[in-house]
């Protein structure tokens, strides 16, 4: 399958910084795009981390990196956007991970302190918001594994580690072009499920549902299978709840 980007006459590009995990760079974009614009089509909550320093570990605002960074920042922008969102009849493209099936249901617990959880339930929490959505909101949630892609995500990478890593990683991760396709398909394709869509760029087997869905061959974009807990529906309303009485402040 290939893709080619379109040039679209008269297209223009706005840039607004946002720093997602700091509640009032969240809030201070989310005032300058409404300030400017009138609609929102598609929001893509892709910004995130995939490691930190450990001096980095805790934000400003006093919460776990990954759940601010990864989620927290996301799900507040969300929020303050969603009039414009469902004015527009848009949708929310959610960037989550193949780690999320490892991610824990404990949230309270999970995002007191960094772990080795912290970043596979900040991917949780992506799926789980875009299930939530659909839901709660009548507003189409997508859910995508953009796959394993050699990107700038493996910057924390140093010495003899990072020229094995640069020397063997583009024979087996998907280029950042394969990366992405999967997430621009959410956000433009028609005649996705409206409940529960989850995107993957990998073909899975029914019987390794998730080795499948963790590397392989690219596929293209692909209605795929997550972990079946993320699949209930009181988890998506016990991580809306968490996750409104965490961003109180900042509304």
């Amino acid at each position: 399958m290939k893709y080619a980007a379109k040039q679209v006459p008269g297209a223009k590009t706005t840039f607004l910084q946002l720093d997602t995990g700091k509640m009032k760079s969240v809030k201070a974009f989310a005032t300058a795009f409404l300030a400017k614009f009138d609609r929102l089509d598609v929001l893509v909550n892709n910004a995130g981390c995939g490691y930190f320093k450990k001096e980095d570990r805790v934000t400003e605002d006093g919460f776990e990196a990954f759940f601010a960074t990864n989620y927290l920042g996301p799900f507040l922008l969300t929020k303050l956007l969603l009039d414009h969102i469902k004015k527009s009849n848009g949708r929310v493209v959610c960037v989550t991970s193949i780690e999320h099936w490892e991610g824990s249901y404990d949230f309270e617990k999970v995002t007191q302190k960094t772990g080795k959880l912290s970043y596979a339930t900040s991917k949780l929490m992506m799926m789980l918001m875009a299930f939530e959505l659909c839901r709660r909101e009548s507003v189409q949630g997508i859910a995508v594994n953009p796959g394993a892609v050699f990107s700038g995500i493996w910057w924390y990478l140093r010495g003899w580690k990072a020229k094995i890593w640069n020397l063997l990683a583009p024979l087996f991760l998907l280029t950042t072009k394969q990366g992405c396709a999967t997430i621009v398909h959410a956000a433009t394709a028609d005649g996705l499920p409206t409940k529960s869509c989850y995107l993957s760029p990998y073909k899975q087997k029914s019987w390794c549902r998730y080795h499948s869905d963790l590397l392989g061959f690219f596929n293209g974009p692909t209605i795929a299978v997550g972990c079946p807990k993320a699949y209930k529906d009181a988890n998506w309303q016990k991580l809306w709840d968490f996750s409104e009485e965490k961003i109180k402040p900042y509304l």
